[in-house]
């Protein structure tokens, strides 16, 4: 007996999602695991390296407003 795709388009669409959700959920636990905290002196080598790399300044180019010349000022019936 000769059988048709009709037969078998459940099997074609189940099988490659849930491959994908296995796939997805592995990926998840596995990179989960992987991040636990650093210690301190794993912390400050991060830190200077992503210094070195320029991702932070090491200096400041513009200079900061102070906090209360940034604050709204309180209407007056406080």
């Amino acid at each position: 007996m000769k059988k048709t795709i009709s037969v078998y388009w459940p099997l074609a669409i189940v099988v490659p999602l849930a491959a994908a959700a296995f796939l997805h959920i592995c990926s998840d636990a596995a990179s989960r695991a992987s991040q636990a905290p650093l210690a301190a002196n794993q912390l400050t080598a991060e830190l200077a390296r992503t210094v070195s790399y320029g991702f932070i300044a090491d200096t400041i180019d513009t200079p900061m407003k102070p906090i209360r010349a940034t604050a709204l000022p309180l209407p007056a019936s406080f």
